[in-house]
């Protein structure tokens, strides 16, 4: 007969007339049902809200100019049945704060308690100055006009004067004046040789001195308080197909197109004395933080301002943008929206955080941030806006909005500003 091992009987009836342990077996059921519990209500919450929302809107016309502030926005608007004039909105209400007659402006630009509007010919597709620009000043709290004077305006938001130039008949400057932002008083006056361009050298964000060129090449360098001459050269400016040129911190970047090459020469802006030149073909140059950077189908390279030696280089990259704080974006294709874009260190080239896809357009956004908007895929008439931290490269969506025109938008710390068809909306972000 074939014994089969069942173990310890007794030990068998010994568990199985142990007591059950009701309160522990609660316990366990409320963890159970619990967890469930939680589990559904996750399923089941609504999205979290959007940080993204419309606030105002009103009529745009295609010869409309905006502008806007932190508390204001600012809108040139022509009229059939009257007088063009400038009105000023409520940032946050829209309410309308004042309006003012100006005459045919086509530029507006608020600066501190002073909103400064350029009247007169547009020199967009003009061959002719009869009268030249005029600047009219008005009070930003109240529209009430603090003065009026010839020339276009050019405004430091660091001091207290803005600087005027005025043109001749073909359009070059032939005067340059400084006057009081607030009150238009003269701080001096300078009739200068007819100059093609001119453009204001700053030190630490303050301006410190004025440069013209000439069509011949004739440059000269004023101080920017008094207008005094300090310095006069010559430079290599005429027989190409185009020259233009802008600072960058304490440099003067001439840029020279003859046909298909591009070449970019570098002078110390205090003496006109010459640097550097780029000996290689590119697309253009501009102020990469501490750097000065050149951007072409050969890549961007981040360059010593004062020698021109390359201090850090991308060629997986052809189109830069200087976002200040020491930040840049780069990007392999002007169309953001079809191109990998990185934010990079400005004065190693490093990528910070990880790539942007399908961007449409960056506009300022809270201190020590970028806000990019994107047109969704599903649905396709939706703009997304997205926070772009400068720090760290981390990116933050906030929410979705009716489609705008994305590369129209303007921006400021917490608001969007953009033109949809024929009315122009306000957004409050974040």
């Amino acid at each position: 007969m074939t014994l089969i091992d069942l173990g310890d009987a007794g030990a068998a009836t010994e568990a199985a007339a142990a007591p059950v342990n009701l309160p522990r077996l609660r316990r366990q059921a409320l963890v159970v049902l619990t967890a469930v519990g939680l589990a559904a209500t996750t399923a089941s919450a609504p999205p979290a809200p959007s940080l993204v929302r419309p606030l105002w809107t009103t009529a745009l016309q295609p010869s409309d100019t905006v502008a806007m502030d932190s508390r204001t926005v600012y809108l040139t608007r022509s009229s059939p049945s009257g007088p063009a004039e400038v009105v000023a909105y409520d940032l946050h209400t829209g309410r309308l704060r004042w309006s003012t007659p100006t005459g045919d402006a086509y530029g507006v630009q608020p600066v501190a308690d002073v909103v400064l509007v350029t009247i007169g010919p547009s020199p967009i597709g003009s061959t002719s100055f009869p009268a030249g620009p005029r600047t009219i000043a008005l009070d930003a709290a109240t529209g009430t006009r603090l003065w009026q004077s010839a020339g276009a305006s050019s405004p430091s938001p660091v001091s207290s004067g803005v600087l005027l130039a005025e043109t001749g008949r073909s359009g070059a400057t032939t005067v340059l004046r400084l006057v009081a932002r607030r009150d238009g008083r003269q701080l001096w006056r300078r009739s200068i040789t007819p100059a093609e361009e001119w453009t204001t050298i700053t030190d630490g964000g303050r301006p410190t001195s004025v440069v013209t060129v000439t069509a011949t090449g004739e440059t000269t360098v004023y101080g920017y308080d008094d207008g005094a001459l300090r310095h006069r050269s010559r430079i290599p400016w005429n027989g190409v197909y185009s020259a233009t040129f802008f600072p960058v911190g304490a440099q003067l970047v001439v840029i020279r197109t003859a046909s298909a090459q591009t070449a970019a020469t570098i002078y110390r802006a205090a003496d006109l004395r010459r640097l550097w030149r780029s000996d290689e073909l590119i697309g253009y140059v501009t102020g990469c933080g501490p750097l000065i950077c050149t951007a072409g189908v050969r890549g961007v390279a981040g360059r010593d301002p004062a020698t021109g030696g390359q201090t850090w280089r991308r060629d997986d990259m052809r189109f830069v943008w200087n976002l200040g704080a020491g930040r840049l974006l780069l990007s392999a294709a002007a169309d953001l929206a079809s191109a990998t874009t990185v934010l990079v260190d400005a004065a190693t080239g490093r990528t910070i955080g990880r790539p942007l896809r399908g961007q449409e357009a960056f506009v300022v956004g809270p201190a020590g941030s970028l806000t990019l908007l994107r047109a969704t895929e599903t649905p396709d008439d939706r703009t997304a806006v997205t926070r772009l931290d400068l720090a760290d490269g981390r990116q933050t969506s906030l929410g979705t909005v009716d489609r705008l025109a994305e590369q129209a938008c303007q921006g400021v710390p917490g608001y969007l500003l953009c033109p949809r068809g024929a009315s122009l909306t306000v957004i409050a972000v974040g």
